[in-house]
């Protein structure tokens, strides 16, 4: 039986593809949340990246709404500093904290 290491050491391997999915999921949250202002940012939270589609959920819908109101400009402001990966839509989700 391999180690959990060997695992992770096997490039091929789903638990390399995973862990390098949630490395780069926390970086793109960390963007994200830069990007929005406050008091939004405190209520949207990164669920998933899919090739070009970046899901999120929010608190209630209200934070949705505001979100999906200024994601236009997110995008574009996105796709000038080039800091996030490229984004073509974004779903927002409500889904409110358990």
């Amino acid at each position: 039986m391999k180690s959990f290491s060997q695992l992770l050491a096997n490039s091929s391997g789903i638990l390399c593809h995973l862990s390098y999915h949630s490395q780069t999921l926390k970086q793109v949250e960390k963007l994200f949340h830069d990007s929005l202002p406050f008091p939004l940012n405190r209520h949207c939270h990164i669920a998933n990246l899919r090739e070009q589609t970046l899901v999120v959920n929010t608190d209630s819908s209200l934070w949705a709404t505001r979100l999906r109101y200024i994601t236009p400009e997110l995008k574009q402001r996105w796709r000038q500093n080039g800091l996030m990966p490229i984004i073509n839509q974004v779903i927002v989700q409500v889904r409110p904290p358990v």
